[in-house]
């Protein structure tokens, strides 16, 4: 049977050139370069318009996210066809993707699941649901998160995004539905990755475009996707581009994606519209600072599987005033250790009121500096080491000194040990940056800053 051929190889404009040139004002460059550069069209003798395109995955990305566009691209440029089809042809060598095709079999080869990370590769072996600490404060995300490990897409949290501040539990969470998913099997492919990971794999990939086989392929034939820290994705509109092409393909074939972000989706800044509404179709589910029965039960989960039995008082105390956070309650529980190994005294009430000289005593305080620093990264885009970084980089001064701000604000601790929070900056740097905004608060031309700093406290007051 004969086919009438439109390839991007004739002399002159062919039609399907002329698609490209309708569909490339109507994409971003990089969408364009990704999706479309390496395709052809064929119209076949029943009038089907059949896009050719490197491999399976190209093709399903193209048919779930820009199907309606191609429709409209051939009816504007005068092609004729009753239906639209997408063809991969993996012995066609393709100039701008090469080797797809031979990089999805062998994806798809692999029998043995596996958890695919940026950098490390693997999951922690300490982040389980065995060594989860149930609370008051994380129940229902704990609840969601053994749904979805349990029967990845087959639930209606999909997407399940867990959010909460820092140190809460999220990434221990979502590790522990990657290695739950792979011990009993629940699913074939788990992909664990970070945000910062998925946005410096896609910097590469536009740097060199064929790095597109190591960042495509591993979304290939994902059945669980595990993203964390979704809200460093803030402002980055062409990783969210990327981000959006794949996160809809999942969806659209009932693969489970679980996420994790600092504050609720709806919440960080500059993320589009439509990422937002999916987001809201799924599971928003919080984890937040755990009560004081569950703080002394992760001390003592901690200690025991530290091979220590600690005092009851000691455990009490720790917990009375180590309040903000899991991480920082661990931190001190190791420190604790630490220092009763090497004392005559052993496992003291004393060693511990030393360790926790500093911490916050009062009961009546919930917010601490750790906590509202989060808030304030998550309400400006930017990731909460950068409130503490030595760097006076436009994006982070403000924040810093908005957090600043409110940490005196909003909390009892000295100037001296809200600045050690701040990478250990000096009192006298805390008190100007107060100042400056508390001044400028006062300005009428500071009316976004006004409007900022309101959203924050709208924040902070529920959770105080």
């Amino acid at each position: 049977m004969l086919a009438t051929v439109l390839s991007s190889e004739s002399a002159q404009m062919t039609p399907w050139q002329a698609c490209q040139r309708y569909i490339e004002g109507k994409v971003q460059a990089t969408t364009f370069e990704t999706w479309f550069r390496a395709t052809e069209l064929i119209v076949r003798d029943d009038g089907r318009a059949c896009i050719q395109v490197p491999n399976k995955f190209i093709a399903d990305i193209i048919e779930v996210n820009f199907a309606d566009l191609i429709k409209e691209a051939l009816a504007a440029c005068a092609v004729s066809f009753t239906a639209l089809a997408f063809e991969h042809d993996p012995t066609k060598e393709w100039t701008v993707v090469e080797k797809l095709a031979e990089q999805a079999a062998e994806t798809q080869s692999r029998q043995v699941p596996q958890a695919v990370s940026g950098k490390t590769g693997r999951f922690y072996p300490g982040y389980t649901f065995d060594t989860f600490v149930e609370g008051d404060s994380n129940v229902m995300a704990l609840t969601a998160a053994r749904s979805v490990a349990e029967a990845p897409g087959n639930t209606q949290f999909n997407p399940l995004i867990i959010y909460g501040g820092t140190g809460l539990g999220k990434t221990h969470l979502l590790q522990a539905i990657g290695h739950y998913a792979q011990a009993e099997c629940t699913v074939g492919q788990v992909v664990y990755i970070t945000s910062e990971e998925f946005l410096n794999e896609y910097t590469e990939f536009l740097r060199d475009k064929k790095s597109s086989v190591s960042f495509y392929k591993k979304f290939m034939d994902t059945d669980l996707l595990l993203i964390d820290d979704i809200q460093f994705f803030s402002g980055k509109k062409e990783t969210q581009e990327q981000f959006y092409l794949i996160f809809n393909k999942l969806l659209q074939e009932n693969k489970q994606i679980v996420l994790s972000s600092d504050c609720l989706p709806q919440n960080i800044p500059d993320m589009t519209e439509r990422i937002i509404k999916r987001f809201q179709g799924g599971m928003n589910v919080d984890v937040m600072p755990p009560n004081l029965e569950t703080r002394m039960a992760i001390l003592r989960k901690k200690a025991e599987s530290e091979g220590r039995n600690l005092p009851d008082e000691v455990v009490q105390y720790i917990a009375e005033r180590i309040k903000s956070n899991v991480r920082e309650l661990q931190g001190i529980l190791t420190k604790y250790i630490f220092s009763a190994s090497f004392s005559d005294a052993g496992f003291t009430l004393d060693i511990a009121k030393e360790l926790c000289g500093g911490a916050i005593t009062g009961k009546e305080e919930r917010l601490s500096v750790k906590r509202i620093m989060a808030v304030v990264a998550c309400a400006y885009g930017i990731g909460v080491n950068q409130l503490s970084a030595h760097t006076r980089k436009k994006e982070a001064v403000l924040p810093r000194a908005v957090a600043m701000y409110l940490c005196k604000k909003w909390t009892r601790q000295t100037n001296l040990t809200i600045g050690l929070e701040f990478g250990g900056r000096n009192h006298s740097t805390v008190t100007a940056a107060a100042k400056k905004i508390e001044a400028d608060l006062t300005d009428e031309g500071q009316t976004e800053l006004r409007a900022k700093v309101s959203e924050i406290e709208g924040q902070l007051k529920e959770l105080s």
